[in-house]
């Protein structure tokens, strides 16, 4: 089922995400008002390490006012390749650097209301470094056994969405 868009009208535009309001035309003819979010891509990690624990970020989110449980992620820069973003990331937030890059699959984290994707890869091989988190960013992390993360899993303690998506990703393509 396809929508025409009558007319798009840009009413926030931040540093993370711009809102725009639209009307579509459906294909019954009928008219409906569509807010959509705009927001660039992103890129998430399944660092995996070679004593099969997955590196975990510990991380303050504001919208939900708690700390969440989720492997490394972050927002592509302009026209940069996915899979950098995923290096990056990975490298800004833990310090870890990987030799073994596979894309796991995408995900579209909230079609509903907006156009994200986040590109999921796996990192294997890991090297650690020097970490150098972005300005505002306050985050923990640690590694964890891919068995007590799979009990956290079922116990509810991961909710983030992209944690989730990759693990189901992982299970269904490599074991």
């Amino acid at each position: 089922m396809k929508e025409k868009t009558i007319k798009s009208e840009n009413v926030f535009s931040g540093k993370l995400l711009h809102l725009y309001v639209d009307e579509v035309e459906l294909e019954n003819g009928h008219k409906a008002i569509r807010e959509v979010i705009r927001h660039c891509e992103a890129s998430a990690v399944l660092a995996i390490d070679d004593q099969e624990r997955v590196l975990i970020e510990k991380q303050f989110r504001y919208p939900y006012g708690e700390d969440t449980l989720e492997i490394p992620a972050g927002k592509a820069d302009p026209k940069e390749d996915p899979m950098e973003t995923a290096k990056r990331e990975l490298a800004e937030e833990t310090g870890y650097a990987a030799t073994s890059w596979l894309h796991l699959g995408d995900i579209y984290p909230s079609c509903a209301y907006t156009d994200e994707v986040i590109h999921i890869y796996l990192a294997q091989g890991l090297k650690p470094g020097t970490r150098h988190l972005d300005e505002g960013e306050s985050l923990d992390y640690r590694f964890i056994k891919m068995t007590d993360l799979k009990t956290m899993v079922k116990d509810g303690l991961i909710k983030d969405g992209k944690t989730l998506a990759a693990l189901a990703f992982y299970q269904a393509k490599l074991q």
